[in-house]
């Protein structure tokens, strides 16, 4: 249940958090960006080294499928199918196709809607929404509300989206 001292620390936790990001600001304190030789525009000599820069590529950047993620962590927890659909407030229509399809890739919302219903520790949780192409950000209230919850173990959907309707967001919601 969302109470005022919880709405209260999550305005603190929001006001500490809140970056805005401009592009120099990236670059500033003196440490560069580390570029690959396709980054420096060093461009191969044949098609043995391109192949290799691009298997390179793949390997450094290869995450699980979403899909697979999802149910590796459903079995881990001990949870059956519908349990995790209906604790995400889930369609077990979607929740189907993403596990047909295994190259689904969710909407945001409902990838967090996943990683809440799973009660994933913080780190498990921006893995998970790493395999869907998604990571939480400092320059957005909305992120920093399921950041928050995360870290306080806030797994409820109706308590997240009250936290999140409070900090004048939009709500989770199904796909």
């Amino acid at each position: 249940m969302v109470n005022e001292t919880l709405i209260t620390e999550l305005r603190d936790y929001i006001k500490k958090r809140y970056r805005l990001v401009s592009i120099p600001s990236i670059f500033k304190g003196g440490t560069k960006p580390v570029l690959s030789k396709v980054q420096k525009g060093i461009k191969p000599n044949g098609f043995e080294e391109t192949t290799e820069l691009l298997a390179s590529f793949v390997k450094q950047n290869h995450h699980e499928p979403f899909a697979y993620a999802l149910e590796k962590q459903r079995e881990e927890k001990g949870l059956k199918p519908a349990e995790l659909y209906k604790r995400a407030w889930i369609d077990k229509r979607l929740y189907s196709k993403i596990l047909a399809t295994g190259n689904y890739k969710p909407k945001k919302e409902t990838a967090i809607a996943f990683g809440l219903a799973l009660h994933l520790p913080v780190e498990e949780f921006h893995d998970l929404l790493k395999t869907a192409g998604y990571t939480l950000s400092d320059s957005s209230v909305s992120d920093l509300t399921i950041r928050f919850c995360v870290e306080h173990e806030l797994w409820d959907i109706a308590d997240v989206n009250a936290l999140l309707f409070q900090s004048g967001q939009k709500v989770l919601c199904q796909e």
